[in-house]
């Protein structure tokens, strides 16, 4: 575990978590803090929220207390009202404490160190207008709040294969993710993007769990046999969107050793329909490259 001075010259262990939990529209974060010697005083604590995906930054107090060798630590996070009345915008915030004034002080991710038996699964609010939000840990075990649900890359994943369906004129396309870092996956969806345009076209990922990992496995029509609306031409990147406790994640997936290279027909003529190999992210072109 890593220890910091203090201006005591008391050494200090990081935060760990002892409780986190929803009262009405405020998460509490609670935690404490093991030090060697006794300071002068309770340092200074803010909770500080960072936004991951652009550059909002909020700093909210927290009641900090000394007893025993412990400093005890408590913030609500208001997500209906956090600043001047004002909800906590969409988007992925991350959480951490700050201990001291700044420019001294320093801010220490809260998460990886936490107390035995504490939840960890997400825990979710609804706020009006039907914006979900949710408290959950992510795959470094950082304390993180999804305010409504929008898809946000979290990776990448390599697929275990691409296959040529030839009866039904599909790519099939299979592998699987470490469902550690997520809970009761509800949904999955195969989204390409046409590296030109940025057009999108989506199908649904069949998903199959076992006790670590997710498996997912997704049809992607090539011809107009069995669906009227085949993937256009174009060369489309791949991700899978996976979607659960009201958050959503997006995985780049990368391109398995074996590509697929076939002639399809369409529209009275044979077109090539062709994928990437490893190590290069997955790619389906449909006509010429």
């Amino acid at each position: 575990m890593n220890r910091a001075e203090d201006e005591a010259g008391a050494t200090m262990a990081e935060p760990y978590l002892t409780d986190v939990g929803w009262s009405g529209s405020a998460l509490r974060v609670a935690g404490a803090i093991r030090r060697d010697g006794e300071p002068p005083a309770v340092p200074e604590m803010e909770l500080v929220l960072r936004e991951r995906d652009g550059g909002g930054l909020l700093r909210l107090p927290a009641s900090a207390t000394a007893e025993n060798g412990l400093i005890t630590f408590e913030a609500l996070v208001d997500v209906a009202s956090v600043e001047r009345g004002e909800p906590l915008p969409g988007g992925l915030w991350d959480v951490d404490l700050a201990i001291g004034a700044p420019p001294e002080g320093r801010v220490f991710e809260l998460g990886p160190e936490r107390a035995p038996g504490l939840d960890t699964s997400p825990q979710r609010r609804f706020l009006p207008g039907a914006v979900t939000v949710a408290a959950y840990f992510g795959g470094r075990g950082t304390l993180s709040i999804d305010v409504g649900g929008r898809s946000h890359v979290a990776g990448t994943t390599a697929a275990d294969g691409v296959a040529w369906d030839e009866r039904r004129g599909e790519v099939v396309i299979t592998g699987h993710i470490d469902r550690r870092w997520i809970s009761m996956p509800v949904s999955g969806t195969l989204i390409l993007t046409e590296r030109r345009t940025r057009d999108t076209f989506e199908v649904i990922a069949a998903l199959e769990e076992s006790d670590d990992r997710l498996g997912y496995r997704a049809a992607l029509p090539v011809t107009r046999a069995f669906v009227d609306d085949p993937l256009p031409r174009g060369s489309w990147d791949v991700a899978l969107c996976i979607g659960f406790s009201g958050m959503h994640r997006e995985l780049g997936v990368l391109a398995p050793g074996d590509p697929v290279d076939v002639q399809v027909w369409r529209r009275f003529r044979h077109v090539r329909v062709a994928s990437s190999a490893a190590p290069d992210p997955l790619t389906i072109t449909v006509g010429r490259a």
